[in-house]
């Protein structure tokens, strides 16, 4: 549940917009905070929807998390950083572009017709089902005719074919059936657990204040609530009333100069989160 370096597994909900029910009427942004708000060189508006700490000077970077506060307040770092330890203060520091605070569950903070583009990635799996079309038609809302929505998901057909392919070769091992309790793992311990990730059982003063002060998984939203593939990710979209729903790799887009916001790239150049699944769409003209 959001855009942080590193390992997966400390990319948490932590830095995940909250969205616990259908958002109602849109929060519209002041005109001033709009004013504020710069795309950088980049001729497309572009929206970055639970950017968490992985944002770009050519969006305009959302978030509710304690990293959009910290981002926007950084005279805090220094006092938050033996709560959310020194890897993930240096990610806020990292962080570029204009970023809003802002919680998804009041809605998208931009009019109508508003952007060009809207991207989000492994947010939508943290909204629960019976909201997300709500969520889709929200933004619907805010692209303009023709507008791209691209979405990058943690894909549950990959996770089924390791997982078939785990179960295929079982040598009646321990090490094969640890191999295989890692494939289930994949597909179900976001849905289950209660430790945050980064913190588990980790030792010493700093994890047990985090969680004090964050809460356990599911109060900083980090649970799966739904698992989408290309087929039932497709059954949302057109009834949200998208059109030309397309599977993408991550390093292909019909967005103007996507490459250039960096989003998806790692710091070596390679995918940022490798077997996602990326769907594109657009706004009916």
């Amino acid at each position: 549940m959001s855009n942080e370096s590193g390992q997966a597994s400390l990319r948490t909900t932590a830095a995940r917009p909250s969205v616990d029910a259908a958002p109602g009427p849109h929060l519209a942004a002041s005109a001033q905070a709009l004013d504020r708000v710069q795309a950088g060189t980049a001729t497309a508006v572009i929206v970055n929807l639970g950017c968490g700490t992985k944002t770009s000077e050519r969006c305009i970077n959302v978030d509710f998390s304690m990293y959009a506060l910290l981002r926007r307040n950084s005279w805090l770092l220094p006092l938050a950083t033996p709560v959310i330890g020194r890897e993930r203060a240096d990610r806020v520091r990292a962080m570029r572009g204009p970023v809003i605070r802002h919680n998804l569950a009041r809605g998208i903070p931009f009019a109508d017709r508003y952007a060009d583009a809207v991207y989000h990635s492994h947010v939508m799996e943290h909204i629960p089902r019976q909201a997300v079309v709500s969520f889709q038609r929200e933004v619907l809302r805010v692209l303009k005719p023709g507008g791209v929505q691209r979405i990058c998901l943690p894909d549950l057909e990959h996770l089924v074919r390791d997982y078939e392919r785990s179960l295929a070769a079982d040598d009646l091992t321990d090490t094969a059936a640890q191999r295989h309790d890692a494939s289930v793992a994949a597909m179900f311990e976001q849905c289950v657990r209660q430790e945050p990730a980064g913190v588990g059982r980790k030792p010493g003063f700093g994890p047990r204040l985090q969680k004090l002060v964050l809460g356990d998984a599911r109060a900083r939203g980090e649970i799966h609530r739904w698992m989408w593939d290309r087929v039932n990710i497709r059954t949302v979209l057109r009834e949200a009333g998208f059109t030309e729903i397309t599977v993408r790799s991550w390093n292909d887009s019909a967005i103007e100069s996507w490459a250039a916001t960096g989003l998806e790239v790692d710091g070596s150049g390679g995918e940022y989160k490798p077997n996602s699944l990326y769907i594109e769409c657009r706004r009916p003209v």
